[in-house]
């Protein structure tokens, strides 16, 4: 008989358990004692709705943006914020345009200073912290306002999972 008052006295506790902690995980059935608890750990763990990748930097171009300071003269380096000067002259009359050799410098400026396309580009990081992290280890990256623009160009849209049925 004794087995039988320890399962009910399990089962009491369970419920007591439950009713303490009413919101549940609908991925992976976790409980929590209320609903933001609830939504912050599905939204950190579960749903994640982006990650950044190297891999999403599909050509040299996207590693740098227009300077803030010198608009129409000069790009800016997305991983240490070096400007590169523009030296072909705009047909339109309005600042100055990319050329080839201009290329040229900031290839090479990628690829000696940044290791670009070196690191695994399948690594994907959830949270833009981890990634900012990847960047100054991998890629001699620097944090400042230009870092923005390179994490814009890395991130990519993921798809939700569906949640567990029956839950």
């Amino acid at each position: 008989m004794r087995t039988g008052v320890a399962i009910s006295k399990m089962q009491g506790f369970h419920i007591a358990h439950e009713a303490e902690k009413q919101y549940e995980c609908t991925y992976c059935g976790n409980r929590f004692k209320n609903k933001n608890e609830a939504e912050r750990h599905q939204n950190s763990l579960h749903v994640r709705r982006h990650s950044w990748s190297c891999s999403a930097l599909s050509s040299y171009d996207r590693a740098f943006h227009e300077s803030t300071s010198r608009p129409g003269e000069a790009d800016t380096c997305g991983y240490c914020g070096e400007e590169f000067i523009r030296t072909g002259p705009n047909p339109a009359g309005l600042g100055r345009i990319v050329t080839d050799p201009d290329w040229d410098d900031r290839i090479r400026h990628l690829q000696e200073h940044h290791k670009f396309r070196e690191c695994n580009s399948s690594k994907k990081f959830f949270r833009a912290d981890h990634f900012r992290q990847h960047l100054k280890h991998s890629h001699a990256g620097t944090s400042g306002k230009w870092t923005n623009m390179l994490e814009n160009a890395c991130m990519m849209e993921e798809e939700l999972p569906q949640p567990l049925l029956g839950r």
